[in-house]
């Protein structure tokens, strides 16, 4: 137990900080409301000199007037936030995180220490030269209206005391959850530095770097191409008029049409360029973001840190986390690499969370380091055996409308405008990343359980597999229409607890086959 407490003064500035956009638009409305009427008011104006002695204009005294309610308004907003602070408390009780505040309006959220589901201590750069840190409580709970609320608790303490406090409550919930060991009245002290099992270098973040600036690389690689594409076909279009002439004519006017190579250059060195800037770029983000990242599992818990400018360090118990989401662009698939994410109660639901536990590793080495922090989740992805009905619905039919829509663009830009060349190498590359997605969705989608773990996986250029524990699982669903039906395959729809509102994993085009036995899984 511990008794009433404030958070750090400093949490002041930031309330205040947090309601400069409302001061400032709610101000500049007021003023020109009213401003704007007075100063145009030649009689007020003049009462104005009068009692003041200064000459002022309509314009000027609308800025004095704009000024003036600024700090005005941030006046009354920060006598609000310092009497916010002033009455917010935090204590403990027997089994229970108390929140207080208010003085008119009281406010008073009891927090059972069992039910907290997530401990997040984030330190932004004007915390970390205060020495101060933001400690989140979560429970996950929703609201009456279906909304998810936000944290019960997000206050700023010392750093001493922020870790105090979580190593107070892990203790406390660690006992709750084992009655024999509180009765024995064992005392409660704040956790030590965890030990941990697995840490994120400089290499790791070069790599990262290098396989996050996916979009630029796609982008650029497709413009290249089409002009590589768009210079030969003109070249073969050129061979074809003049075939009658000599062929070493044609070489040297083709040489002498310095302007074609340098607008190839100009987009070969454009492309390099733009890539070296993203891959630096990403490169220094991933290391500054993710600078000393470590994981540690410390009993019932999963810890992770990092950050070099923002510190993140939160806490996830693994009772709460219900589901993995392994990602993989598509140079990451080409390496072999891919990203882990948890799903968890009470965290990852605001915008600004995501639950991150790998940035980046060896696919191959997935399954080692899961058991090292998070055995639960350890399982094999077997490929069961695919319809080749889904080879149609994933590659096929995808190929056709794109090619007839591509096709029909290509001949009208050939009739009706100049830069046919331009857009007949544009439609072939995308044609050819449209039958390139059809393919990896098709190998990338997979459906796989046991006991413990459903696997679904889905995606083309971005491949997302989701690993979720089979108690977790809510429903399962089939979808098929009249055709699909005919030839066994449907779409699979895992809803599973999680944060959000609507946790679902959905795979594509799957043999219906299998819809009974996982079903009979997830309801054993």
């Amino acid at each position: 137990m511990f008794e009433k407490r404030r958070c750090h003064f400093t949490h002041i500035f930031e309330l205040f900080v947090r309601y400069i956009y409302v001061i400032i638009v709610t101000s500049v409305t007021m003023a020109f409301s009213v401003a704007g009427n007075l100063a145009s008011d030649e009689e007020f104006l003049a009462d104005v000199k009068e009692a003041s002695g200064i000459v002022m204009s309509g314009d000027s005294f609308v800025v004095v007037a704009i000024i003036g309610m600024l700090l005005l308004m941030s006046l009354l907003m920060l006598l609000y936030c310092v009497f916010k602070w002033r009455y917010t408390f935090v204590s403990a009780e027997e089994n229970t995180l108390i929140y207080e505040s208010g003085k008119f309006i009281k406010k008073r959220v009891a927090i059972p220490f069992e039910k907290i589901n997530t401990i997040d201590m984030g330190r932004n750069i004007f915390e970390r030269m205060v020495g101060t840190c933001r400690l989140k409580v979560d429970t996950g709970a929703y609201s009456s209206s279906q909304e998810k609320n936000h944290a019960e608790m997000n206050l700023v303490f010392s750093l001493a005391e922020a870790e105090e406090i979580r190593g107070f409550i892990l203790g406390r919930a660690e006992l709750d959850s084992r009655a024999e060991e509180a009765e024995t009245g064992k005392s409660v002290v704040a956790s030590k530095e965890p030990k941990w099992v697995i840490r994120a270098g400089m290499g790791d973040f070069v790599l990262y770097g290098l396989t996050s600036s996916s979009v630029w690389k796609l982008f650029w690689t497709l413009v290249a191409g089409a002009f590589f594409v768009m210079e030969i076909a003109q070249g073969f279009v050129d061979q074809a008029i003049d075939a009658t002439r000599p062929y070493a004519e044609q070489v040297g006017r083709f040489i002498s049409e310095t302007n074609i190579v340098l607008i190839i250059l100009g987009v070969v060195i454009t492309l390099l360029i733009t890539t070296l800037i993203s891959d630096i770029y990403t490169v220094i983000w991933a290391a500054i973001r993710f600078a000393d990242f470590r994981v540690a599992r410390e009993g019932r818990n999963v810890i992770v840190r990092y950050g070099l400018l923002t510190v993140k360090n939160y806490t996830l118990q693994v009772r709460n986390i219900h589901a993995l989401i392994i990602k993989q662009n598509v140079f990451q698939q080409m390496l072999g690499r891919c990203s882990v994410e948890a799903v968890c109660m009470g965290f990852g639901d605001e915008k600004t969370e995501t639950a991150l536990l790998l940035p980046i590793i060896k696919t191959s080495k997935l399954n080692e380091l899961l058991s090292v922090i998070l055995p639960e989740y350890v399982t094999e992805m077997n490929v069961r055996p695919r319809r080749k009905a889904g080879i149609y619905y994933h590659i096929i039919r995808k190929a056709v409308v794109w090619g007839a829509i591509l096709a029909g663009i290509s001949v009208v830009c050939v009739y009706y405008t100049d830069a046919s060349s331009l857009i007949c190498s544009l439609a072939i590359m995308l044609f050819a990343a449209v039958v390139a997605s059809g393919i990896l969705s098709y190998r990338n989608t997979m459906l796989d359980w046991n006991d413990n773990v459903v696997s679904i996986a889905s995606g083309g250029f971005k491949k997302v597999i989701y690993r979720i524990r089979t108690d977790a699982v809510q429903e399962v669903q089939i979808k098929a229409d009249v055709i699909k039906k005919h030839f066994g395959v449907g779409s699979y729809y895992v809803h599973f607890h999680g944060p959000a509102m609507n946790n679902t994993s959905v795979s594509r085009n799957i043999s219906d086959q299998f819809f009974a036995e996982l079903s009979d899984t997830v309801e054993d």
